[in-house]
């Protein structure tokens, strides 16, 4: 089981409670609650690896790496502006191996359950 440590997100900011939600799907490994988050045709940039096109492309990405379960996820931040927003934090793998990551979003629009249009990923090993 994944220990998640994240910000307490409030009634005041429902876009960030719905992307902790959205991060707690993917985290989860619940491939179709994720990609309820992402529109039709999203784009999905890891930064140094490739770019996903498509809630198909993104399935597949994700079916993928089934099976590989984070020990511990640590989200620190939460921004959200307008049709933007970003999410940091770490985790670290049943192997032992630890990540910092950054997660820039970009959503149809302003709405707070918009759905994610363009991600950009980056990820470090630590």
């Amino acid at each position: 089981m994944t220990e998640i440590i994240a910000p307490k997100v409030g009634k005041n900011s429902p876009r960030q409670a719905w992307l902790l939600d959205f991060n707690l799907a993917f985290v989860g490994g619940d491939i179709e609650k994720t990609l309820g988050f992402v529109a039709e045709d999203v784009t999905w940039e890891l930064v140094g690896e490739g770019t996903i096109k498509g809630r198909d492309g993104m399935r597949a990405w994700l079916q993928s790496m089934a099976g590989k379960q984070a020990r511990r996820v640590e989200f620190r931040l939460f921004i959200t502006h307008g049709r933007s927003a970003a999410v940091n934090g770490s985790y670290e793998m049943e192997s032992g191996s630890k990540f910092e990551f950054c997660d820039i979003y970009e959503f149809a629009n302003a709405k707070n359950d918009s759905p994610i249009t363009n991600y950009t990923s980056y990820v470090v090993r630590v």
